[in-house]
């Protein structure tokens, strides 16, 4: 049974071929395209599975589709190289003598071996006179060749109030409301009184953040809930994401919990599969729904 190629390696091979995967943004089995796919070109012009319900192609028929480009390709250049035998073949008997094989019909353009003018070798250069000093080489300089700079270590360390600001800069590269110096300091005060805590990964300057917090429950008892995990979007897929998660895990399993579990954003690309690589696993939905006459900006009740 052939093994179902993953949307990873489809949007790599779709690149390589200098076209755009597109991907179905239904979450549940069943419900609209889900699970379906569509290609584009590299200015957006669809090509494969985009229709005007939705994407209508499947893992397989993408796959099929650039291979195939693939194929036709190869197929093309090897129509229109000639054989090696065949060239050889051709050399042989443009080389081949008059006097031996079928005759040959020669234009009158066409000369004879005897008329072709072979250049003659380059005369040879006398040796200079013993009175004639040799001209002196030219002395080579060796720059020396600065080394690159050293790398910084990565650091995951609990925020300080110095903080805000680069974390303020790194929340606003998701979707939803702005995030400000003032709002991010206020959040961390009440996220401290609260037994949590916010983790900064830092290389030089803060390239990420993990917040985490405990929650009471009745069936299950304090978990710790991973409620924020970012990292700038250059250093992704570098393991910072994973140095924050462990050293939460680290921090929550003092505070007495024996349980941690995640909030992945459903608009955060690859954040589901970063969770379900570290083991992971989905339990439940998660529905949010915000309380009328109360803003993400009003000041918290004491």
């Amino acid at each position: 049974m052939k093994e179902e190629i993953g949307p990873d390696e489809l949007r790599a091979m779709a690149e390589h071929r200098g076209m755009k995967l597109v991907r179905s943004r239904k979450r549940t089995p069943g419900v609209g395209d889900y699970g379906k796919y569509g290609l584009t070109n590299a200015s957006g012009k669809p090509l494969l599975g985009i229709g005007e319900a939705g994407l209508t192609a499947s893992a397989e028929e993408v796959e099929e589709y650039l291979r195939g480009g693939t194929l036709s390709s190869w197929k093309l250049s090897a129509e229109t190289t000639p054989d090696a035998k065949t060239l050889k073949k051709k050399i042989a008997v443009a080389d081949r003598p008059d006097d031996e094989g079928p005759m040959r019909r020669r234009t009158s353009s066409s000369p004879r071996r005897s008329q072709v003018e072979v250049p003659k070798a380059p005369a040879r250069r006398e040796p200079l006179p013993a009175d004639r000093p040799a001209r002196a080489k030219p002395a080579l300089r060796i720059v020396p060749k600065e080394p690159p700079p050293p790398e910084k270590n990565l650091v995951v360390r609990p925020a300080k109030t110095a903080d805000a600001a680069p974390v303020a800069k790194l929340m606003n590269q998701l979707a939803g409301p702005k995030a400000d110096k003032a709002r991010v300091t206020a959040n961390m005060e009440l996220l401290r009184k609260s037994r949590g805590q916010l983790l900064v990964a830092e290389q030089g300057a803060v390239i990420g953040c993990c917040a985490w917090a405990v929650v009471p429950t009745i069936q299950r008892g304090p978990i710790g809930r991973i409620t924020l995990l970012l990292v700038d979007k250059p250093e992704r897929r570098s393991g910072v994401g994973t140095a924050l998660l462990s050293a939460a895990e680290g921090a929550i399993a003092k505070a007495g919990c024996r349980e941690i579990e995640a909030m992945s954003d459903i608009m955060v690309n690859n954040a589901h599969n970063f969770f379900r690589s570290l083991k992971f696993e989905q339990k439940s939905y998660r529905f949010v729904r915000i309380i009328e006459g109360r803003s993400s900006d009003s000041a918290p009740t004491r």
